[in-house]
């Protein structure tokens, strides 16, 4: 019998702040219709699950988790509602490293310590790319292409999705 989706992201992450964090992040990401523009051939919850694990792992406290998440969220809304970026198509291998490597850039632009991409590649990116250069470059393209050097966003549209994060199913 599957798995409800609550159920999976409770018996997949760490913490109880992790899986409402995951669960949230998942449903949300799912209604933006990334899934729809980009491709993943695993089950969609495992991008939530590993993004929860890095955070768990390097000891980011779940408030922080949650603004990295939100600002994650508006980025991807951005992506979602730009004109059709075909060198975005070209150059992304699927949603999990979109997804993941536009938290890289959340996390980097809110953290005060943060998680040293050599860190994420260790962990994750080893699957996708030969080396951390390449990996390196796959998220300067995103930084200077997909989000044109802009990190900063709207602190109403981060509050937003923060709210929609930590709220209880």
């Amino acid at each position: 019998m599957p798995i409800s989706n609550y159920a999976f992201f409770v018996k997949y992450t760490y913490s109880n702040e992790c899986a409402l964090l995951a669960y949230n992040f998942h449903e949300l990401v799912t209604k933006l219709g990334i899934f729809e523009q980009f491709a993943y051939r695993h089950d969609h919850r495992l991008i939530s699950v590993t993004l929860a694990y890095i955070f768990y792992r390097y000891q980011v406290h779940h408030c922080d988790m949650a603004l990295d998440l939100a600002v994650t969220l508006v980025y991807l809304e951005d992506v979602r509602h730009s004109p059709d970026q075909p060198e975005l198509q070209e150059h992304n291998r699927d949603a999990f490293n979109l997804i993941c490597y536009l938290a890289f850039l959340a996390h980097a632009f809110n953290a005060d310590r943060t998680i040293r991409l050599s860190d994420w590649y260790k962990e994750i990116g080893w699957r996708s790319f030969r080396s951390c250069q390449q990996l390196n470059g796959y998220v300067f393209f995103l930084f200077s292409q997909v989000r044109r050097f802009r990190l900063r966003v709207s602190e109403q549209r981060v509050k937003r999705y923060i709210q929609k994060l930590c709220s209880v199913p």
